[in-house]
């Protein structure tokens, strides 16, 4: 193996190595990876490539980061060879989707998967075991229970694939992957589903007949180039049995060819006679010959009857819990990182895979009996208690003693997980038991953006509204602006959206989107004098969490309120996170982690190490610490690092009937109602599982209400469901149990339409969405629908679900481009427009309207001659098609901008 020297102690190196096992140092960041140009790029869906990870004959293995949820996952590009011409391309997606509906915690199904260019990638968890070829060369022979659970939970995942008619066609050790447990057993993840298939179209284009697969773990049927089904799986597993019995396959030859012979015409050696000191129990090799027959009808018939047969196998070993664990533990050479269980050789000093510093080794068996035995003893009560704040409530007990008759805002930033919530939530119950009036309000439950929704709660809360927001006969002493403000926040979601007009117009008659925005903010500044009133002598403190994630139109109210406020004393707080501006202004107080000391006192021998602590080294994010404290009660062992993994880990290993209750409460959002939880998703048991999960503190149950314990926890759900699954949970969460459109905010059918691929209806959601926020004064949330549309019409460019998806394109680039221009961000709205214009042709009223965008766009940014010709081309073309409104509308921003 070629060697790599370290430029640090000058030791040779494996080349495997990503680290140094002498000093330390990282030397896979100085050799191996500096001409990969995909390293640092950044796919679809925002999965920046970190490292390659191995090269196998589908593609190359990346690890990579899914940046918006600080969480690792796998990316897989597949080679250009396979790819073929587009047909092929296109089989390769229809594959894709097909494995990406996988949905079982022992299997790694397809998160994502798409085109970026040329290259097409899939996106998977990103898996920190062994698989069972290398634990088998490392490790050596497993105990007879270690091989029969390992089996058991690969049935599990192919028993699911198989109901989904989907045929792996290449199960071999390599892929399948071993997550140690704390309890000393492991947890399976069965990987590269569908991919064999994938390879198999390809070739077929070129070489009809080629069998794919690999010879040693090959079906006979599947030699021949026969029709293969569930059974062929089974006897690949039955050939995985024979060799962890055995130490050697059934059938070795000089020739893959002569392999595939052996397993269509050769009967399997007895076991029994390969490995004869192995003392082979005969109900396992009874099961192991019937998996290898060679008629599929001999064969167990599914994965299911498989399982039943070894988990029966097992019973009859008859071995006590403490003698199969001394089995499980065996005797290995070295001992194993503690960080990425790598084995390291005897004397080593630091771990060749991960880097970290490796402690004089005991026996691993004891050690880790021991570790465990401590831990569990001191597992203290979950929730953590709220503790080492008092300078952070005090801060904001400060801020609520000096409101006076004036608006006072406070605003609390800190990271996701860090104790944002709690601490608000602390201080707010400490003010209402003070006698202050709270009043508190947040982003949509859907996390929709669904206009005006924080706003309504809020002046709900504080003028003491229905939470329709009454009638008018409600409203006593509001202004006419203020009234106005009110009809149009509580007006019914069925309210006729106005198309906006072209950027260049400055007005049509209708209410400016300037009047809407301060009509907004009036309604605001009444209830808050409303509530001053109600409150007499107390205090008033409107707390609103997530500012970053509030609806653009309640942002803008806030803002306008906070910069010219009314005459009433009161307490604005908000939460966000430190890469947001609100532009709030006023005091702000950073909160950190906390202390490590604190955080192990907390975690009572479940200690958080410098790895998972924060930048400084000295603070631990209270969510890290509770997550690591139920992961250690679930048994997992060697946690990873950063909370997006420690968190996506967790919901890896639930038990199906959680996962897929945990999955649709994420997509239905908060507040969710348990009986439309289960008109999308299927559960053996759900009251079960709702438990499992309450427990596991993933979700509260409030009032027969469901929702995510924690807005962090539903994201990582959301960035882990496989995408078919994703598809179609969107799909039935729009529709009722009669397929007719739910009475939902045309926000939330959009985003339910969008993730479930239905193209048609997602774009005209969303370009009315965009009217409705450009309407409201909402000019960033008008950019963000028209760019999601914009991208949808894009994907429907390869797809073609929808007719003309080149007209449609030109449609949301031109709708793009004039957003972007009323909101100020000229360049960018330029560069859209000069691509609408390649499309729009050489005449029409596309081209008319994208070239007086690119006139009013180039007189914003000072380019009178480049405005003036662009008007002039436009009023020309629209002239010649008779297109009269477009002609009298150029010709008076004409007369306007005085361009002649």
């Amino acid at each position: 193996m070629p060697e790599v020297v370290c430029p640090q102690c000058e030791h040779a190196c494996e080349s495997s190595h990503k680290f140094c096992p002498v000093c330390g140092f990282p030397i896979a960041e100085v050799h191996g990876q500096l001409d990969d140009p995909l390293l640092g790029t950044t796919l679809p869906g925002g999965y920046t490539i970190l490292e390659l990870v191995g090269v196998g004959g589908m593609g190359r293995v990346y690890r990579a980061e899914q940046k918006v949820l600080g969480r690792t996952v796998a990316v897989k590009i597949v080679h250009p060879h396979l790819l073929g011409d587009e047909n092929a391309s296109a089989r390769f997606i229809t594959e894709a989707r097909a494995a990406s509906r996988l949905n079982h915690p022992n299997s790694v199904g397809v998160i994502d998967f798409g085109r970026n260019g040329g290259q097409l990638y899939l996106v998977m968890e990103f898996l920190r075991g062994r698989d069972l070829a290398r634990v088998t060369y490392e490790d050596g022979l497993l105990a007879f229970p270690r091989i029969v659970d390992i089996l058991v939970q690969v049935m599990a995942a192919l028993a699911e694939a198989h109901h989904l008619e989907i045929i792996h066609r290449d199960l071999k050790p390599e892929n399948i992957v071993l997550e140690p447990m704390r309890s000393g057993g492991d947890f399976v993840k069965v990987v590269d589903f569908g991919l064999a298939k994938m390879r198999e179209l390809n070739t077929n284009i070129t070489s009809p007949g080629l069998v794919c697969g690999t010879p040693d773990y090959m079906a006979p049927e599947q030699g021949r180039g026969d029709p293969i089904d569930a059974r062929s799986d089974l006897y690949a597993c039955g050939v995985i049995l024979y060799q962890l019995l055995t130490g050697r396959l059934p059938f070795e030859a000089e020739s893959p060819t002569q392999v595939v012979l052996m397993h269509l015409s050769q009967p399997p050696p007895d076991p029994t006679k390969i490995a004869p000191e192995r003392n082979i129990p005969a109900p396992l090799v009874e099961v192991c010959m019937r998996a290898l027959s060679k008629n599929p009808a001999a064969r167990y018939q599914n994965a299911d009857e498989f399982a039943a047969a070894l988990k029966t196998t097992l019973a009859s070993l008859g071995r006590s819990g403490k003698e199969r664990d001394a089995a499980w533990a065996g005797a290995e050479p070295g001992t194993h990182c503690p960080s990425c269980n790598a084995l390291v050789p005897l004397g080593q000093k630091f771990c060749g895979d991960c880097g970290t510093r490796i402690s004089s080794p005991r026996g691993r068996g004891q050690a880790d009996a021991l570790a465990t035995g401590n831990e569990l003893r001191h597992i203290p009560r979950l929730p953590l208690p709220f503790t080492a704040r008092e300078e952070d409530l005090d801060w904001l007990d400060l801020c609520r003693f000096e409101v006076g008759s004036w608006v006072t805002t406070a605003r609390v930033v800190g990271d996701h997980g860090v104790g944002k919530t709690r601490l608000l939530r602390q201080f707010l119950l400490q003010a209402s038991d003070s006698g202050d009036l709270v009043v508190q309000a947040g982003p949509d439950p859907w996390s929709a953006d669904v206009g005006y929704w924080s706003l309504r709660s809020a002046i709900v809360g504080l003028a003491g509204l229905p939470t329709d927001g009454g009638s008018p006969s409600d409203w006593t002493s509001a202004t006419p602006e203020a009234r106005r403000g009110l009809e149009e926040i509580f007006a019914k979601s069925g309210a006729r959206a106005e198309a906006l007009s072209p950027a260049w117009e400055t007005g049509n008659g209708i209410m400016s989107h300037s009047d809407r925005r301060f009509i907004a903010a009036e309604a605001l500044r009444w209830a808050m004098a409303r509530a001053a009133r109600a409150a007499q002598k107390n205090r008033v403190i409107l707390a609103i969490e997530d500012l970053h994630a509030l609806d653009g139109a309640s942002k803008n109210a806030l803002v306008d309120v906070i910069q010219e406020p009314p005459l009433v004393g009161m307490l604005l707080v908000g939460t966000h996170p430190p890469d947001y501006d609100p532009g709030w202004g006023g005091p702000e107080r950073r909160l950190g982690g906390l202390p490590l000391n604190v955080a192990q006192s907390l975690a009572k021998g479940i200690a958080p190490t410098a790895a998972t602590s924060s930048n400084d080294g000295k603070t631990v994010s209270p969510m890290y610490v509770e997550q690591l404290v139920r992961f250690t009660m679930e048994g997992g062992k060697s946690p990873p690092a950063r909370l997006g993994d420690l968190v996506a880990m967790r919901l890896e290993r639930l038990q199906t009937d959680a996962r897929r209750i945990l999955q649709g409460v994420a997509v239905l959002g908060d507040d969710t109602d348990p009986g439309q939880l289960l008109s999308i998703v299927q559960a053996a048991d759900p009251d079960g599982a709702i438990e499992e999960l309450r427990s596991a503190g993933m979700i509260e149950v409030t009032d027969r209400r469901i929702s995510s314990s924690h807005p962090l926890i539903r994201d990582v759900v959301l960035g882990t469901i496989p995408a078919g699954v994703k598809r179609e949970l969107h799909e039935r969460a729009a529709a009722d149990q009669s397929a007719a459109t739910r009475e939902l905010p045309l926000e939330v059918l959009a985003l339910h339409s969008y993730h479930a691929q239905n193209s048609f209806e997602a774009l005209m959601l969303l370009e009315t969405i965009a009217n409705r926020a450009g309407a409201r004064g909402d000019l960033n949330g008008c950019v963000i629908a028209l760019r999601r549309a914009l991208e949808l019409a894009r994907r429907e460019l390869f797809r073609g679900d929808i007719d003309d998806p080149v007209r449609a394109v030109l449609i949301f680039s031109r709708k793009l481009g004039e957003a972007l221009a009323r909101a100020g961000n000229y360049a960018d709205a330029n560069g859209v427009l000069l691509e609408a214009l390649d499309l729009a042709g050489p005449s029409g009223p596309d081209r008319v309207q994208v070239l007086g965008a690119l006139a009013f766009t180039a007189k914003e940014r000072t380019r009178p001659d480049e405005a003036r010709r662009y008007l002039r081309e436009a009023i020309h073309l629209a002239k010649e098609e008779l297109l009269v409104d477009l002609v009298d509308s150029l010709e008076h921003a004409r007369r306007e901008w005085a361009m002649h």
